[in-house]
């Protein structure tokens, strides 16, 4: 059995992902800053491991991947809403210190980071419907940029030393454990607007288009890469493209609700259509997503509601 570390392990991702591992009997360790919310695992306490500590502190890194073989790396202290004005911020705070993780982990005998990527933010403008890997990288955000300045990285320590890296470009995941009341993930956020009675805000005429996975399908594609020995860099989506005002709609239809909506201009560097292809991740990991996009709102509405209920 492997030693798993889990960077960010209390977020939506981490947290499911942590689900995930101990569903299949392992104990991964959790690496969390202290003021964060550990709601997400509260089911799972028993059969995880905390570390509290700043991604920022080497002190606090090199003891979590301490006797660790595969850390997951889903960390990000910034958004994609986030301006170019947060760029210094984002090095200082995203990029730095993954640079270090890897120096860390590579003191400390790990053999594998998987990395959590963005594909709906790193490759800019389609040249093609359904987007590969081999597609031009130009992004048009800051977010999208540091992503690929990290992925860079990430790419030469593999080129260049024994370490295996991972990088998954992740479309939109969607599902249990995404804030309601976040900044980010249109259908926990519209969720959220319909629960409470909020006011939910989209950019232009909700034209946008975006392939969006449900959360399981997305911790599958996880596990599977942590356990694939070698490299690489691969899309985790579904395949499938949906607009804004489609996804709003068809919320609507599961929570039973109309939403109270209010269109604002466009953000400038939003792309208008971003749908990631998922051949290679089929081929190479033998994965392919298996909840469909309707049967996944519905799963996550379930929750919200059964979450909510009194004691």
């Amino acid at each position: 059995m492997a030693n798993y570390l889990i960077l960010g392990g209390s977020g939506f991702i981490g947290g499911n992902l942590a689900r995930g591992l101990v569903a299949k009997g392992e104990r991964p360790k959790i690496f969390t800053r202290s003021s964060s919310s550990i709601t997400n695992i509260e089911d799972i306490l028993d059969r995880v491991d905390i570390i509290y500590g700043d991604f920022m502190d080497d002190v606090a890194v090199r003891r979590a991947t301490k006797g660790i073989d595969i850390v997951f790396h889903f960390i990000s202290t910034t958004f994609p809403s986030m301006t170019i004005e947060s760029s210094v911020y984002d090095v200082f705070s995203n990029l730095v210190p993954t640079i270090r993780l890897v120096e860390i982990c590579r003191e400390n005998g790990v053999r594998k980071i998987v990395y959590g990527s963005s594909g709906g933010t790193i490759y800019g403008e389609p040249q093609e419907i359904c987007i590969s890997e081999c597609h031009p990288l130009q992004p048009e955000s800051a977010y999208g940029q540091s992503k690929l300045t990290i992925d860079n990285y990430l790419s030469f320590y593999a080129r260049t030393t024994e370490l295996d890296v991972n990088i998954l470009r992740i479309s939109n995941p969607f599902g249990p454990g995404q804030k309601l009341l976040g900044v980010q993930g249109l259908v926990a956020v519209s969720m959220g607007c319909a629960y409470y009675n909020r006011i939910l805000k989209i950019y232009g005429v909700g034209e946008s288009v975006r392939d969006y996975i449900y959360i399981e399908d997305l911790v599958d594609a996880i596990i599977i890469a942590g356990g694939k020995p070698g490299s690489s860099i691969v899309n985790i989506s579904s395949g499938i493209g949906h607009s804004v005002m489609e996804i709003v709609q068809s919320i609507e239809e599961v929570c039973g609700k109309k939403i109270r909506k209010e269109f604002i201009p466009p953000r400038p560097g939003d792309i208008q259509v971003s749908i990631l292809s998922n051949k290679l991740a089929s081929e190479m990991y033998d994965w392919r997503p298996r909840v469909d996009f309707k049967e996944g709102l519905s799963m996550t509405w379930a929750h919200i509601v059964n979450r909510m209920k009194p004691a």
